[in-house]
């Protein structure tokens, strides 16, 4: 998606959930403001390997987005209380089938210090990771599977199986 259909918000919080590929440049510029001394940004792409898995092909991301947009939402939340002089947040996932190299997350913060940036992205990551209702298809040479890692959902208040569709 060309960085000129993505719809910048009106608040200092971006949270997207989307098909479409991240567009990187614009999480480096849009969380500047003039009262920030650092912007830290991670980027998590698709690599060709997961553990027990040579070979990655694709991952494929789903999401219960209802529950994902609002535990995002309160991650940022919850990073606004920790580091309240955070200036804009970036928190955008990817759903769909994705290759190695591509962007399947990013997280920007900025914030007046770097320690600051660097800890409420860290946070930021982390907290996406473990809290929110993403699961992931790993293709590899040998097979396909739901990622080890998958998500519980007894953070989201949903009454649904831990993996899509019940696998």
């Amino acid at each position: 998606m060309a960085q000129a259909q993505w719809v910048t918000p009106t608040g200092d919080d971006w949270i997207e959930l989307t098909s479409e590929p991240l567009p990187l440049g614009l999480a480096t510029t849009w969380p500047v403001l003039p009262r920030s001394g650092a912007l830290v940004v991670f980027a998590g792409t698709v690599r060709d390997h997961a553990e027990g898995r040579p070979g990655v092909v694709s991952l494929e991301y789903e999401a219960y987005a209802g529950a994902a947009r609002r535990l995002m939402g309160e991650v940022a939340g919850e990073l606004r209380q920790r580091w309240p002089e955070s200036g804009r947040v970036v928190l955008w996932h990817r759903t769909g089938t994705l290759v190695p190299t591509e962007i399947s997350v990013v997280v920007a913060v900025s914030a007046p210090h770097r320690a600051e940036a660097f800890e409420a992205a860290r946070f930021t990551i982390d907290a996406v990771k473990s809290r929110v209702p993403i699961w992931k298809r790993e293709t590899w040479e040998g097979g396909s599977d739901w990622a080890l890692e998958a998500c519980s959902l007894e953070s989201t208040g949903a009454h649904v199986a831990s993996t899509p569709m019940g696998v």
